[in-house]
């Protein structure tokens, strides 16, 4: 499904003056074979997809199966089930909010209303937004589907806005930051989590989710963005617990590389979602004890060096919270 795509000035400051880092492709869904180009900002280290589709063509790379990947399934769970194979992750969420004193929350990409269903038992009122109509709502939470930022909100309204890896996919993301500033009480906090481009895993191991994450982010970047809408950058920090992208597989990486895998060959193995054992436990298609073997190593030897950068803010999940000035 090859379309038209574009060449665009850095989406969050702005600049026009970046440099190209790598190419990329849709490795994990395969809707299409265009090459996609990352490139940073020099003004606010950002980076950011370019070219990229236009922004009438994004959702056209959001297959149905992409909103029920992290459960494995097509969509056929109760919802006990869904909220079990979310208990981590939802727990994780909620701790980023330990200590704030419950109040009104927006959740913005709000999936399913999982999180909006949890943080309302913990005495929050609670309210979504979900940018795809054809996500499902099972318990009829009260999320709004469509564009956020054609949506109308009352100025000043929440204490707490959460976006949980959405700033990565959207369009505009200085945009949503105006918009969410805008909507934030004084006193309240925005709280998120994007890709950290300052990761091996970003940088190096190409992690993000070619097309569907159209900005990668930086400290830096994300600072800069808060201060340009009234927000100050209150803490950050990286770590696993919500989301995946580890290292392990750095080894079986380096492995094929070196075995004479083009890397655009050993993306593709790796990011694909259907069959991991492609990547982990086969060469060229076929079974191979070697690369299993390799890969066991990988998932022994990976979680010291991810705890020691996630302690030196260099992992992969970077997380943030802003806050607006009483």
């Amino acid at each position: 499904m090859p379309s038209i795509l574009i060449e665009i000035a850095c989406p969050l400051c702005g600049s026009s003056d970046s440099r190209h880092m790598f190419a990329a492709r849709d490795w994990a869904f395969g809707i299409t074979d265009d090459q996609f180009g990352v490139r940073r900002c020099i003004s606010c280290s950002c980076a950011f997809l370019s070219p990229r589709p236009t922004i009438d063509k994004v959702a056209q790379y959001y297959p149905p199966t992409y909103y029920w990947s992290l459960e494995g399934t097509t969509g056929d769970l109760s919802w006990d089930e869904l909220v079990s194979r979310r208990q981590i992750q939802l727990e994780a969420k909620a701790a980023t909010l330990a200590g704030f004193v419950p109040g009104k929350l927006l959740d913005i990409g709000a999936m399913k209303g999982e999180f909006l269903w949890y943080m309302r038992s913990r005495g929050w009122g609670v309210e979504g937004v979900e940018l795809d109509n054809a996500v499902p709502n099972p318990q009829n939470m009260s999320i709004r589907h469509g564009d956020f930022l054609e949506m109308h909100f009352e100025d000043a309204s929440y204490d707490v806005i959460t976006l949980w890896a959405v700033l990565e996919h959207v369009y505009e993301p200085a945009r949503f930051m105006k918009k969410v500033a805008r909507l934030l009480k004084p006193g309240g906090r925005c709280v998120a989590v994007v890709s950290n481009f300052n990761s091996l895993q970003a940088r190096y191991f190409r992690a993000d989710d070619y097309p569907r994450h159209l900005t990668y982010f930086t400290k830096k970047s994300v600072r800069r963005l808060a201060k340009a809408h009234g927000l100050d950058a209150e803490r950050f920090w990286t770590d696993q617990k919500m989301y995946g992208a580890t290292l392990n597989g750095m080894f079986v990486y380096l492995l094929k590389r070196i075995g004479g895998y083009s890397a655009d060959e050993t993306f593709a193995e790796w990011r694909q979602l259907e069959h991991k054992m492609l990547f982990y436990g086969e060469w060229r298609g076929k079974p191979s004890t070697f690369v299993l073997n390799v890969s066991r190593f990988d998932r022994a030897v990976s979680l010291i060096p991810e705890k020691i950068l996630d302690a030196l803010g260099l992992g992969f999940n970077l997380g943030f919270v802003l806050y607006k000035p009483a």
